[in-house]
């Protein structure tokens, strides 16, 4: 971590740079052509918090460049290296682990492109030394479809320079009638009246539209996505599951709102959510196994459990976390991944909206809604009329149809209030309720490979045998809870 120290002026077009001797010779100029892309969270955190988070092109210094505040006219500066090919435009995690108190898990995007024309110049002293550099700059602006343009004189101390020379270099330039610049960085020059619009928000309007709405949600699963990065790949606790939910909320909402959506931009990123969802499911299903059955073990009575039970699944699942956390890590460093995160940036900077979702929320979404929810009823009609090994897999995809609903009604919130809030929680309780026969007959077919596996090894199969039919009477009770909620979720969300 570097700490520049550096001060801004303003400069018309065409006025000369001053001369600064003899407070200071010039020394040697460089020419440097610069692009830079700044990024940020929707609503401007970081600007609005005196931070900016670039990639830079060009120059000396090219690549990820993270400053934060520090005394006076000084900053911190993160650097890390620029990266090439898919992702390489993707925010670095260890650099957005330096903002997480600030931004949470919002996501980060492309806010302002920045093109600069730099002539840069050696400030030495009597000695010799190199002091300071001044940098001539001539910027070009582009948020969105708007450019503006402007010059700026920008003087740096290098470490071989102090305060007082900074001073007397800057009083020259003052009595030259060249006047500090009144924004602390390029960034926030760009950005003008869209800083101001984003401090004085008060969140989403009554009368927003569609995309205004379902484009909130893409935002805050692309942000859950990309912040749990840095946290899967260290197998912080919780982190795989929550980016996995992320996924699916994700996926499962680009599905439900297709009528208003480019599906053919769409369609290939929901395929890709599905390959990380899987990719995120070998770790966390693990974990809950593992959590699930010694948990039962510990409930057996003594005279059920025969043999080094618990140990043998703690060491079958720890064995198979281990190995699919690697083959995850090995996935979030693919290229693959690096594209599905510059394609998830893309649904924030260039919306996949079709004309008919800049209608209001309030009055497009419900039909799409109820079209979820009589999906979801279909499927629990028709799972009701099967038996046996078709019927855990009819009830297996109602749950899933559920969840769809879920998440559509979540993500309506902001548009239907109270109403979303109510049909989202009641869609929740029946994926709960359903998810009590998965989550047993996960279970099941996990303690039947225990089972094989302890016999090769000499052990017993005895308390696996016991263990596999308390899973059997845990599902007992499920049917009413599971028809309870279900009814409940129809009344709530669905009319007639």
């Amino acid at each position: 971590m570097a700490i520049e120290t550096e001060r801004k002026f303003q400069i018309d077009p065409n006025a000369p740079v001053p001369d600064l001797s003899p407070t200071v010779i010039a020394g040697e100029r460089r020419t440097h052509h610069l692009r830079a892309v700044y990024f940020d969270t929707p609503d401007l955190l970081l600007a609005r918090n005196r931070r900016t988070l670039r990639r830079r092109s060009g120059g000396s210094d090219a690549g990820w460049h993270l400053k934060l505040p520090a005394e006076g006219d000084s900053r911190q500066e993160i650097h890390r290296d620029l990266t090439q090919g898919a992702g390489s435009g993707s925010v670095p995690h260890a650099l957005r682990a330096q903002v997480a108190d600030v931004i949470g898990y919002a996501p980060l995007q492309p806010v302002v492109e920045l093109v600069t024309a730099r002539q840069e110049t050696d400030l030495k002293n009597a000695d010799g030394d190199v002091i300071a550099l001044l940098c001539d700059d001539t910027v070009a602006a582009t948020r969105g479809t708007k450019t503006k343009s402007w010059r700026e004189l920008e003087v740096e101390l290098t470490d071989k320079g102090e305060m007082a020379d900074l001073d007397a270099i800057a009083e020259v330039l003052i009595e030259h009638g060249i006047t500090p610049s009144e924004s602390v960085s390029k960034l926030v020059q760009s950005l003008g009246k869209a800083l101001v619009r984003a401090e004085e928000s008060t969140g989403m309007s009554r009368k927003a539209s569609a995309a205004d709405v379902v484009g909130a949600y893409f935002a805050t699963q692309v942000g859950v996505i990309q912040g749990r990065e840095g946290e899967v790949r260290t197998d912080e606790p919780d982190s795989v599951h929550k980016m996995r939910v992320a996924a699916r909320r994700l996926r499962s909402v680009l599905r439900t709102y297709r009528p208003i959506l480019d599906a053919p931009r769409t369609n290939p990123i929901r395929l890709e959510l599905k390959w990380l969802g899987e990719a995120l499911g070998g770790p966390r299903d693990a974990e809950v196994l593992r959590e699930r059955l010694v948990t039962a073990v510990g409930e057996l009575p003594p005279d059920a459990l025969v043999g080094p039970v618990a140990e043998r699944i703690s060491t079958e699942l720890d064995e198979r976390h281990r190995a699919t956390h690697a083959e995850l890590v090995n996935a979030l460093d693919s290229e693959r991944f690096g594209a599905l995160l510059d394609s998830l940036v893309g649904l924030l900077t260039d919306p996949p909206f079709t004309d008919v979702a800049r209608a209001r929320a309030k009055g497009l979404l419900p039909e799409m809604l109820e079209q979820v929810g009589r999906k979801t009823m279909k499927e629990w009609r028709h799972s009701e009329k099967l038996t046996g090994e078709e019927q855990l897999i009819g009830w297996h995809e109602t749950r899933k149809r559920a969840k769809a609903a879920r998440y559509a009604w979540e993500a309506a919130i902001p548009a239907l209030d109270v109403t979303a809030t109510t049909a989202a929680e009641a869609w929740e309780q029946v994926t709960e309720s359903l998810g009590i026969v998965q989550d047993a007959t996960v279970a099941r077919e996990q303690l039947l490979e225990l089972a094989a596996v302890a016999t090769e090894k000499g052990e017993s199969a005895f308390s696996y045998g016991v263990l596999y039919q308390r899973e059997i009477d845990r599902t007992a009770d499920f049917h009413s809870q599971a028809v309870s909620a279900i009814e409940y979720a129809r009344e709530v969300s669905l009319p007639g």
